[in-house]
């Protein structure tokens, strides 16, 4: 990146330049991977790209504590989820929108993991995941897909896109901590 270039966090308007498309190699491995990953989601409800574990422990940005991103447009799910977490020891901020999401972004510090729905009322989740990972300054925040849409072709398009993890709502609890904690490195 120049000098002098901005970086565009602002989800409310379209990318300056169009994301670029993933390679057929990128496709077809999330295609396999998600043929392998749909079964132990539709059993578990979690399922976490292991091919994108391995850079070890994500360390806590600010303080002692990891800060969880939680973009969930109902309410009530953002308020369970900051629960669940907040048991785990997890501090957590949240956005329902894409003003919301922006807001977020630009103030520090930034998250250590983003918990994105694919569903939101001004948004595709999918879409905001493409914009994460082609902004410099964000791109390497694991991401986990927190979303009602369990099918394969699903799974493929958050794994093609980079999302770390996909988990299923309605979700377990511990199954929700556990990716989480296997996402960042902690277990």
């Amino acid at each position: 990146m120049s000098v002098g270039e901005e970086l565009d966090l602002d989800f409310t308007r379209p990318p300056k330049r169009p994301p670029t498309p993933p390679s057929a190699e990128q496709v077809a491995s999330a295609r396999k991977e998600a043929s392998t990953g749909g079964p132990e989601l539709a059993k578990s409800g979690v399922y976490i790209a292991q091919a994108r574990i391995g850079a070890g422990k994500v360390p806590p940005r600010s303080g002692d504590r990891h800060l969880i991103f939680v973009v969930e447009d109902d309410r009530d799910m953002a308020n369970l989820v900051a629960e669940v977490l907040a048991t785990e020891g997890f501090l957590t901020r949240a956005a329902r929108n894409k003003n919301e999401i922006n807001i977020e972004f630009n103030r520090p510090p930034m998250p250590d993991l983003i918990l994105l729905d694919v569903t939101l009322p001004d948004a595709d989740g999918f879409q905001i995941l493409e914009r994460i990972r082609g902004n410099p300054r964000i791109a390497k925040i694991p991401v986990i897909m927190l979303t009602g849409k369990s099918e394969e072709a699903d799974i493929a398009r958050g794994l093609t896109l980079g999302a770390d993890g996909y988990v299923t709502k309605p979700f377990r609890a511990t199954g929700l901590a556990a990716a989480v904690r296997a996402v960042l490195g902690l277990d």
